[in-house]
């Protein structure tokens, strides 16, 4: 039997569960902790699907007898996280602040924009959006 390592590549501050699949057949669900299988030699299709089903992506393993193989995911975020994070102090700091009138609208404008963005971004790499590597 080999062994199959599956683990999360960068710690989160609020780990999100996703849903691990093997040959499109559901294991359960992994949180944080590596996620460690015993699986007979052959090729398999390892699949990272987020708690958002549309959300997923998936590589080709080939495993030996007796081998170790490790694969790591991460998602392709972390301008947007930057983005969405100032975004967020911003909005705060608008809640207790007026901001002027040129500068408020034009705030919203960009914000929301960004936002719609995202969203098409998102649902143009949804099938890829975890970048799966093996180590």
């Amino acid at each position: 039997m080999a062994l199959l390592t599956i683990s999360s590549k960068r710690k989160q501050i609020i780990n999100l569960p996703h849903y691990l699949l093997i040959d499109g057949q559901l294991l359960g669900l992994m949180k944080g902790k590596p996620v460690n299988i015993q699986l007979p030699a052959g090729n398999y299709e390892i699949t990272v699907r987020s708690a958002y089903k549309f959300i997923e992506s998936t590589v080709a393993v080939r495993i030996g007898d007796e081998e170790s193989k490790k694969v790591v995911f991460s998602d392709r975020e972390k301008f947007w996280n930057w983005l969405f994070n100032l975004d967020l102090v911003l909005w705060l700091i608008k809640r207790f602040i007026t901001i002027p009138a040129p500068w408020g609208g034009i705030y919203e404008i960009v914000s929301n924009g960004f936002f719609a963005i995202w969203l098409l971004r998102i649902w143009i790499i949804r099938k890829r959006y975890f970048k799966l590597e093996m180590v």
